[in-house]
């Protein structure tokens, strides 16, 4: 529990009922996060903030309302040996004596009243989220070179309507962002997120799309995630 009454602590408790604006290091410290993570979110547009001469003021009360659940990541190897042991596929690169300890995680979510924040927590080494503007998204749904998920996925259940979410391997995301004219566009008014990883499926896994819509944030996002997790770890309890 944070003690905001502490001497050395810039954030009062009078400025978080009040909503006051308050820098990256100070809301970073509010919210036990480090200025690096508190930047990201501001750059995707997922806290509201404003910026005045070269820093941003972030609305504090809005960040510590975003639903986050404790707990080191796994590490990106880790992350998608999770996500294809929830689809019977057994990674070449995880050890037999490795798979007991995945599979715990598994039985974690079965059990978990809100798995869709566990599983964002747990496995959010897995890509590079990156979000875009596009003029013409149709095109990016015959692109070889990705893997529709998230949004964009059938058994996301939701009519995306002009919005794209796909996986592309690292080395081709400048090439697919070049050809289809992307441009980096903060998370409340992109149309295009594209995941970027080293290892990239060739079809999308249960857990990654409902990772990927727990990420939206909204409510039937979210809602949906849920429900495709406990699908896929149905029997576990």
């Amino acid at each position: 529990m944070h003690n905001y009454c502490d001497i050395d602590m810039v954030v009062r408790m009078a400025d978080l009922r009040s909503g006051a604006e308050v820098t990256v290091s100070e809301a970073a410290r509010a919210a036990a996060l480090s200025p690096a993570r508190v930047r990201a979110l501001v750059n995707a547009g997922r806290v509201p903030s404003r910026k005045v001469g070269n820093q941003h003021l972030v609305d504090v009360n809005a960040l510590l309302a975003m639903p986050r659940r404790p707990g080191r990541p796994m590490s990106p190897r880790t992350a998608w040996a999770l996500l294809l042991l929830a689809d019977d596929q057994r990674p070449e690169w995880v050890a037999p004596g490795d798979v007991y300890r995945v599979e715990r995680h598994l039985d974690r979510l079965a059990s978990d009243p809100a798995p869709e924040l566990l599983l964002q927590a747990l496995v959010r080494n897995r890509a590079t989220r990156h979000a875009y503007g596009a003029q013409e998204p149709d095109g990016l749904r015959r692109d070889d070179q990705l893997v529709l998920s998230g949004l964009s996925d059938s058994r996301a259940g939701i009519s995306a309507g002009a919005d794209v979410e796909a996986y592309v391997q690292d080395d081709d995301i400048r090439g697919v962002v070049r050809r289809h004219l992307l441009v980096a566009a903060s998370d409340a008014r992109a149309n295009v997120w594209l995941h970027s990883a080293p290892f990239v499926p060739p079809s999308s896994l249960r857990l990654q799309v409902a990772a990927d819509l727990a990420e939206h944030g909204g409510p039937r996002e979210r809602q949906r995630a849920r429900d495709i997790i406990r699908a896929a770890v149905e029997g576990r309890r």
